[in-house]
């Protein structure tokens, strides 16, 4: 199966949209405390307006049949320069999804080495996303892309 990378169009919201779906079960499975069922985390219509907007980005994978097979959502943006930091440009993923029947075919690799090239090509010192602790797969995945920890939130839970 050939794998094809490229800029998602707004005939792809409702796909996305589906995909985007089970990634909010993933979550509300992961963390009921904080996630609720059912729903996703944009509408087609917000998803049509991401794919419109020229300072973000969202790629698909496709298989020869052009089906989508999964995404990434990203966006650049710049860190503000303070006593601490310098400023620079980086490349934020706000969401990646590779649907399970076409997971570990290179789909998901193809999408995060695009994305990558994306933020290169654009001047950005970095590439960065989140990912939940209890999201193991994705956090190996992501450090077999060659991704590091970069930062880790941590919490108590007062209820």
């Amino acid at each position: 199966m050939n794998i094809t990378v490229r800029k998602a169009e707004k005939k792809d919201a409702p796909r996305l949209v589906e995909l985007l779906g089970t990634i909010a079960e993933l979550h509300h499975r992961g963390r009921p405390d904080i996630y609720s069922a059912g729903g996703a985390k944009y509408t087609v219509k917000d998803v049509e307006k991401k794919i419109g907007n020229k300072d973000e980005l969202i790629l698909v994978a496709v298989n020869d049949d052009g089906y989508i097979m999964g995404y990434t959502m990203s966006k650049i943006f710049n860190t503000k320069k303070d006593d601490i930091m310098i400023s620079f440009k980086s490349m934020y993923i706000d969401d990646v999804c590779v649907d399970a029947s076409f997971r570990r075919n290179g789909a998901g690799r193809k999408l995060m080495e695009a994305t990558k090239a994306h933020g290169q090509a654009a001047g950005c010192h970095n590439v960065v996303l989140n990912v939940w602790a209890f999201n193991e797969n994705a956090v190996e995945f992501y450090k077999s892309c060659g991704m590091k920890v970069q930062r880790m939130y941590m919490e108590y839970l007062l209820d």
